[in-house]
């Protein structure tokens, strides 16, 4: 083992040589592995164990493992609690994407708070190919088959796999040699979660039957859609750039994909429906407008309900300065964009959205504020000059104006939560 992460440290991150890293130690063979290896290529270390309220007294031992083996190693202990069942019921998420979250983001905190610049994590060979596995039969894209990335950077500190050129067997095999014990997760053994039935069942099914180097299939697959991912995401910015004739319908998607990559979005969450949600206003965007020859500013564009997404079914008017690049997804909790509008789905609800210029006798109620307030009253607050106010886009549910856009939201549509389940809406800006 210890060559080929020799091999993956000199070709992917040579400069954490000497330099402070944290591991993420669950005290599996994995991260154990990872601890070791790194401590014997000169890194200094701290660990970091995350328990996560699920197993009781099982949890409680792995804490305690990995506290012995910061010790031996001469490594800083930083121990994260959270009682994940709890967050499952608030934010109805799965077990699964509730822990990973949770964990992901304890990690990035520790590493900011003591200046550390690297967060390691046990990901292996074998993780690899079970992950993009899982991602076909879920259904993906290619930057979904590039599966597990050596690195990848949050909030300025960078996550690297070290093992991820490693196999499981190469992990136990190193530990062995070292009589380093580990701790087994018991729900490893289970097939309560995808990925279980993915390792135990489905790939050990497919080794015997169809293919014995699956798994290195898999990960040369993952090689290859790297590679042109990369290709394709750099097209993709220079067509979101260009004002030419539209592109090929591969890139169009392409520039969808990376709205929802920039928007945050984890490889798992960005399959062919969510790709669809934001391709379809880009596709609708080319046959509203401009419409010439109109000088009315009046417009009104319904976007229907479909459940999983919304899409464009009806448009009317005109917008004479620009044509109106509405992206309508759904999503969690509050937006920090400016351009980005969210309502409560619960309060939306399978009511349809009108995208509209406002009306003589607009009210609102808007968040933060008593009563309601006539709209033409809120522009003259915001000093927007008349002759702009036809351009600016009221958001209508119900018959009731849910927001205005580049303002506002109505208090009745606001987001109940940082997780609460929100209807994101991308609303360009207006020109003056």
């Amino acid at each position: 083992m210890v060559p080929t992460v020799q091999r993956t440290i000199e070709a992917r991150f040579p400069q954490i040589r000497g330099k402070r890293v944290l591991v993420a130690a669950s005290g599996g063979a994995d991260s154990t592995a990872l601890a070791l290896v790194l401590k014997d290529f000169g890194c200094s270390v701290a660990l970091a164990h995350v328990h996560h309220g699920i197993r009781g007294k099982s949890a409680d031992a792995d804490a305690r493992f990995v506290r012995a083996l910061a010790k031996k190693l001469g490594a800083p202990f930083f121990l994260g609690k959270f009682d994940v069942p709890a967050s499952v019921r608030e934010s109805g998420e799965s077990l699964e994407m509730a822990a990973r979250r949770i964990r992901r983001d304890f990690l990035a905190a520790t590493a900011k708070r003591e200046g550390i610049r690297f967060i390691a994590t046990g990901h292996t060979a074998d993780d690899q190919a079970e992950t993009v596995l899982m991602r076909i039969v879920r259904g993906t894209s290619i930057t979904g088959l590039a599966g597990i990335p050596y690195e990848t950077e949050r909030g300025g500190v960078k996550f690297i796999r070290p093992l991820r050129d490693a196999t499981r067997e190469q992990v136990v095999r190193f530990l062995k040699s070292r009589r380093q014990p580990w701790r087994e997760d018991e729900t490893n053994a289970g097939d309560f979660a995808w990925r279980n039935r993915v390792r135990h069942e489905i790939l050990p099914l497919l080794e015997r039957r169809l293919n014995p180097s699956v798994r290195q299939a898999l990960r040369r697959l993952a090689d290859i859609a790297a590679a042109e991912d990369e290709v394709m995401s750099a097209l993709a910015k220079k067509a979101g750039r260009s004002r030419k004739a539209a592109p090929p319908l591969a890139i169009r998607r392409r520039v969808a994909l990376e709205a929802l990559r920039r928007q945050g979005k984890a490889p798992e969450e960005i399959g062919f429906d969510a790709v669809e949600q934001v391709f379809h206003p880009v596709e609708k965007r080319r046959k509203v407008f401009p419409l010439r020859g109109k000088t009315d500013e009046s417009f009104s564009i319904v976007w229907k309900n479909g459940g999983k997404f919304f899409h464009c079914v009806e448009k009317r008017g005109v917008w004479k300065q620009a044509a109106p690049f509405l992206i309508v997804r759904q999503g969690r909790g509050f937006s920090r964009r400016a351009d980005e509008v969210c309502l409560s789905a619960a309060a939306v609800g399978g009511r349809d959205l009108v995208f509209r210029s406002w009306r003589a006798g607009d009210r609102m109620k808007p968040l933060g504020m008593a009563g309601s307030k006539k709209l033409s009253d809120i522009f003259t607050d915001l000093k927007v000059p008349r002759e702009a106010r036809g351009r600016r886009i009221v958001v209508e549910c119900g018959g009731e104006v849910a927001a205005l856009g580049g303002w506002r939201v109505a208090r009745g549509f606001a987001v109940e939560g940082a997780r609460a389940p929100s209807i994101r809406i991308r609303i360009p800006r207006a020109r003056p």
